[in-house]
């Protein structure tokens, strides 16, 4: 890593910053808040960037409340980089005190790029992937909402009736089941509409499975006593649910989209999407979120993404290992969702999987278990540039 004349630790806030910053003889050469003002800003970074002095400036939130520190450093010739929070809280007990003040949060972010610079974060602030940064984001948003809603109406249907909700279950965001919902509301609904008058319907759509449409059928027509609330559930709740998982279906579509064309010249996001089950959102958050060279290895990269067994260990008769609740959560996530997909498209996971569930392994202990596997096959594919291979 470059060698700075001066470190500057920023402990950012809403309304203003903490700012300390030491050179390279640890002499404190400021020590103050400064407001959430641009001017400000630009006045503090050149001044401490003058007369050609290499300046790195390390924020512990780089979004929203911390973009603006950021722009106005670079602007002014700095590097900069994010120490992470959680990161940043073990190293304030390697120091005297254990006081939680801006001042001191500051300092030990500005003492730890110091001396410990492999702790740090890339920054990366160029417009296009500024924009890449921001439409991941929004995406990951959206899919948490979404999986809200749909387990919100998983849970309105099994109020509704737990026999219907049981039989849509495992296709119950599907084109067909969804359209469904909108037009009827639930089983009290098609129960009164009569089978004609669905069958009818249904023959007007595209693609209709015609055993889910049997079975949902039957499921209301076994029904006998319609529970309190379940007309209103029918006619206000589950069709306002049910647009909403449609609206953000077709806005995480259009992100993907979105992406995908902002990434069409990346090199690693286009061998990343050659993997089966690796999709737009998962290969960019691979790229907006790992910077290859600096992890030595794949067990280096699985540690950070959460995915690498923690093992603990004293003298000689302990030792065990446990899952990892460390490293980073939205990364994990997406390779977690990326393993699973896996199991529709590629015969190797599905039998991997498959092996480790025969053993005795719960779903997500498997599923974990494949996406590590599966990360080690992501790491070669980013660090040598080069596609998927069976």
């Amino acid at each position: 890593m470059m060698q700075h004349d001066v470190v500057v630790g920023v402990d950012v806030g809403k309304s203003f910053h903490w700012v300390y910053a030491v050179d390279q003889q640890d002499q404190v050469i400021y020590d103050q808040n400064v407001d959430q003002d641009e001017r400000q800003l630009d006045a503090l970074f050149a001044g401490l960037a003058g007369g050609g002095k290499r300046v790195l400036v390390v924020v512990d939130q780089p979004k929203n409340i911390g973009a603006l520190t950021l722009a106005c450093a670079v602007r002014a010739g700095c590097d900069v980089a994010c120490l992470p929070g959680l990161a940043m809280r073990r190293a304030a007990g390697m120091l005297p005190g254990d006081a939680k003040t801006d001042h001191r949060d500051a300092q030990v972010i500005a003492v730890t790029a110091k001396a410990m610079p492999q702790t740090l974060r890339h920054v990366d602030t160029s417009g296009a992937r500024a924009d890449l940064v921001v439409l991941a984001s929004f995406d990951r948003d959206c899919l948490v909402d979404r999986t809200r809603q749909v387990n919100r109406l998983h849970a309105l249907l099994a109020e509704v009736n737990p026999v219907f909700e049981k039989t849509v279950y495992a296709r119950i965001d599907s084109v067909f089941i969804l359209a469904l919902l909108a037009r009827f509301g639930g089983p009290w609904g098609i129960k009164t509409a009569g089978r004609a008058k669905v069958t009818a319907w249904a023959g007007k759509q595209k693609r209709v499975p015609k055993e889910a449409l049997a079975a949902v059928l039957d499921a209301a027509w076994a029904m006998d006593h319609q529970p309190a609330g379940a007309a209103v559930c029918e006619q206000i709740v589950i069709p306002a649910v049910v647009a909403r998982i449609a609206e953000l279906t077709l806005i995480r579509k259009t992100n993907q989209a979105r992406i995908d064309a902002l990434l069409s010249a990346d090199p690693t996001y286009q061998v990343l999407r050659t993997m089966p089950g690796v999709g737009p959102a998962t290969a960019a958050a691979l790229v907006t979120t790992v910077d290859i060279d600096m992890f030595e290895n794949h067990d280096k990269l699985a540690s950070y993404a959460g995915l690498a067994a923690r093992t603990r260990q004293s003298g000689t008769s302990i030792k065990h290992e446990t899952a990892s609740r460390a490293g980073n959560r939205q990364l994990k996530n997406a390779l977690f969702l990326s393993a699973f997909a896996a199991l529709n498209w590629d015969p190797q996971a599905k039998a991997f999987y498959d092996a480790k569930r025969a053993a005795g392994k719960q779903h997500n202990t498997a599923i974990i278990a494949l996406a590590r596997k599966r990360l080690k096959i992501m790491y070669a594919i980013m660090r040598n540039n080069t596609p998927y291979q069976t």
